[in-house]
Parts: C-alpha cells; structure tokens; sequence
C-alpha cells in the first residue's frame, strides 16, 4: 500500500512540475531569448513567520505579518539591542495588542476568536496551511471575518516544498457552505475539497492565501481552520 502511495504521490509530482514548467514557457515567451523568468519559485526576502499548530497536531497556520514590523524598523547600531527589549514594543492604552495577534486564535477550534493583524491588507502579505506532508484529496474548512471583497483580491497558492508555488486560479472544488453571525459580526465558511480541483491539484503540502494588492478594506480575520473527514465530504 505504501509504495502504490509513493507512485501516486511520484505521479502528481510530476504532473504539477510539468504544469508549472508549461506555465512559465508560455508566460516567458518572447524574441527576447535571453530573458527566462520561473517566477513560481518565491524566496521571501524576509522569510520570519508567526504559527501555531491546530490542537490535534494535523497542520501548522502561520503568516508573514508580524507583531512589529521588523522590515521597516530603522537600523541604529547604538540602540539595536534594544529591539528585544520592552523599550521596543508599542505602548499605548491598547494592551491587548499582542493577544489580538495571536494566531492560536485560527487554531483554538472557537470561531469566536479570530486572528486578526490589527491593519489593513498589504500586497504580499499572506496567510497559509502547512499539512506536514503532501496530501491528496484533502478537504478542509475557512472561516473568515474580513471582508468577502478581500478574499476575492486573494490569490490562492499551492505547493509541495514551501519553495515552488503554482496559483490556483479557478473557482472548482471550493464552495461557500454558510454564513454565521458571530457577535454581530459576518462570517463566511469556506470549503476547499481538492478532490473537485482540476487534474494536477489535487495533491499539495501547503497551500497560501495571498494578498495581491494593497486593501484599504480592512485586516485579514482568520476565526477557524478545520480538517473534514473523508465521511463528511458527502455532506458538502
């Protein structure tokens, strides 16, 4: 059973290279010959993440937006050892700012909380799930607070390294299953079942939520993540 496992895992490996390789032919074609861009491959230039792994260990939530901005924070060689000091956090009445933060809050199974950044959306900032290991028709569920205009400007990213991304670019296998009221506040459950996905993606590790644009729309808010059962794909 395992090696019929590997050589199924061996084949959509090799399909999504070959899409990825096809993509980035076409994209690149040109009569300029000594220009060849794989754009696919994205070395964060600043690659620090903040997770939290769900409570029954089965995949990791993390993102790019931080606390503190680190990018953005000046050099100054006299003082740069206060960066990990309380002299560097944010002071102010809004104590809570860290706890707001937290992205254990996407994880704790209570879609009461969310995780929420505490700022509008910037072009490149993202939100991913890291299922430990490459699996193959997977069905899973989001539920968000911000706003549906936010998610429609997200691109949705698969890949089986953290290394090489492919866009998922279609709508098919992913479905809008309800929206709760929670607080007074709207949120919408997402179903992501790649069994439905079109041929090639239905295996992947991780799979990212990222912002293609600067948003004046609002935050990322992440209330739940959730793993469905092979029992309950029926239901959806």
């Amino acid at each position: 059973e395992s090696s019929s496992k590997f050589l199924q895992y061996q084949y959509e490996s090799s399909v999504l290279a070959i899409r990825i390789l096809e993509h980035n032919l076409r994209r690149n074609q040109s009569n300029d010959t000594n220009y060849i861009g794989f754009s696919r491959k994205q070395n964060r230039r600043f690659p620090y993440y903040v997770k939290s792994s769900s409570p029954k260990d089965d995949f990791i939530f993390f993102t790019n937006i931080l606390p503190i901005d680190i990018e953005r924070i000046p050099f100054n060689v006299s003082k740069d050892f206060e960066r990990g000091t309380r002299k560097n956090l944010p002071k102010g009445p809004k104590v809570s700012f860290f706890w707001s933060h937290s992205t254990v809050k996407a994880v704790d199974n209570d879609p009461k909380t969310c995780w929420r950044p505490g700022r509008n959306v910037s072009q490149g900032e993202f939100f991913a799930l890291d299922f430990l290991y490459i699996r193959t028709n997977l069905s899973f569920s989001l539920t968000i607070g911000h706003a549906w205009k936010i998610q429609k400007n997200i691109d949705i990213n698969l890949s089986f390294d953290g290394l090489w991304w492919i866009t998922y670019r279609t709508t098919k296998g992913i479905t809008i299953k309800s929206h709760n009221s929670t607080l007074n506040e709207q949120q919408c459950v997402i179903i992501f079942n790649s069994t439905e996905f079109n041929a090639g993606f239905h295996s992947f590790r991780f799979i990212a939520f990222n912002s293609s644009r600067i948003s004046s729309l609002g935050e990322f808010q992440v209330c739940d993540v959730k793993i469905i059962a092979k029992t309950t794909i029926t239901t959806l």
